[in-house]
């Protein structure tokens, strides 16, 4: 019996499913990306239950969902070429990186969304509020990637997967740019714009 291929399914330009897209990239992980619509869900997807949203990946016999267990998976299963630290005290250290950006930046930038995708009548001056909300929050993360090429110094980890994603969204939907005050950020985007698996999914190269 074949064994099918690793295959991860994701709504286009979704956010969440780039995380898992970027990371598979990174660990150069061959897959099939499966983009689906929430109103046309594969049966694949709908059997595996109503949590298997996007991201779900499919590994063999393992199916994974939510994006930074996804993550995870993939960093347990997968050692090789990691995205994590090997030293204890460092992948903590990622790891609590990546609790900030879901915890201080990810509403800021959930609330955009909703704002220009959601809304039956986009307000110009709402959008305009939460994007500004967005860049209001930025100077740490500015301040953060000085000197340095990534979130953890040299290498570049999970963290930097789960801060880059919301970013190329927020400029398409809402023209989102970091502006010229924030130069280590802006440094920081193009440097991981230019990595394999940055692209986002469902957008044409």
């Amino acid at each position: 019996m074949t064994e099918r291929p690793r295959t991860l399914y994701v709504l286009p330009r979704c956010p969440f499913g780039h995380r898992a897209a970027f990371a598979l990239a990174a660990k150069e992980l061959p897959f099939e990306l499966a983009l689906f619509s929430p109103k046309d869900p594969p049966p694949e997807l709908v059997a595996a239950g109503p949590r298997a949203k996007s991201p779900t990946l499919f590994d063999g016999d393992a199916v994974v969902h939510d994006s930074l267990v996804v993550l995870e998976y993939l960093e347990d299963r997968y050692p090789e070429r990691p995205l994590l630290p090997g030293d204890p005290a460092a992948r903590a250290a990622v790891r609590m990186t990546i609790t900030r950006v879901v915890d201080e930046l990810a509403p800021r930038f959930g609330a955009l969304t909703m704002a220009t995708l959601f809304s039956a009548s986009p307000s110009p001056e709402t959008i305009a509020e939460k994007r500004q909300a967005i860049l209001d929050a930025l100077g740490p993360w500015d301040a953060l990637l000085a000197g340095r090429p990534f979130l953890a110094g040299e290498r570049f980890t999970l963290a930097d997967v789960v801060l880059y994603t919301p970013f190329p969204g927020a400029q398409h939907l809402a023209g989102l740019e970091v502006p010229e005050d924030r130069p280590h950020l802006s440094a920081w985007l193009a440097r991981v714009a230019a990595l394999p698996g940055a692209a986002v999914p469902g957008v044409p190269a």
